[in-house]
């Protein structure tokens, strides 16, 4: 089964956030922590339970996130050097994020070309707006957070 999601990035906030939905029906938000140092975000599910964790760590000159999903860690992500690539490697999974020279379509693949998901920001919209779809339901939250931390590492102003 295949999932299609919208994940749109909220305007007017004063902390970055997201809302995803499926078929116009709120199904995750991620909301960016104040006072952090890096990109950290909290996920949470459609009733307000936080279900996951992005923490950016700050201390090295690659951008390298920590995932966790309901209190468990789920791997890392690094945006590879230099910064004109489009790419990311998800150790956990044996992933790699694989972009465009936009970084406008992504492909999250494995070593033998296997598709998990695809992810396409739109380019008429207002905010930043993605439309995500994932191959297999058990990696939709995942691929959510990762596609925040795309946004995050090629579309933010910090980046």
């Amino acid at each position: 089964m295949s999932a299609f999601l919208v994940m749109t990035q909220k305007a007017l906030k004063l902390l970055e956030e997201y809302e995803v939905k499926e078929n116009g029906m709120m199904k995750y938000r991620i909301k960016k922590k104040a006072l952090s140092a890096g990109a950290d975000f909290d996920v949470f599910d459609a009733y307000g339970n936080q279900i996951g964790l992005i923490d950016q760590k700050v201390m090295n000159f690659v951008k390298t996130y920590d995932i966790s999903i309901n209190g468990q860690p789920c791997g890392t992500i690094k945006k590879k050097f230099p910064a004109l690539t489009k790419d990311m490697n998800y150790d956990a999974r044996g992933w790699k994020l694989d972009g465009d020279a936009l970084g406008m379509n992504f492909k999250f693949i494995d070593r033998a070309k296997n598709v998990y998901a695809m992810v396409k920001k739109k380019l008429v919209a207002a905010t930043d707006t993605y439309e995500i779809q994932v191959m297999n339901d058990d990696d939709e939250l995942l691929v959510v957070m990762l596609t925040a931390i795309l946004d995050e590492a090629f579309h933010s102003a910090r980046s």
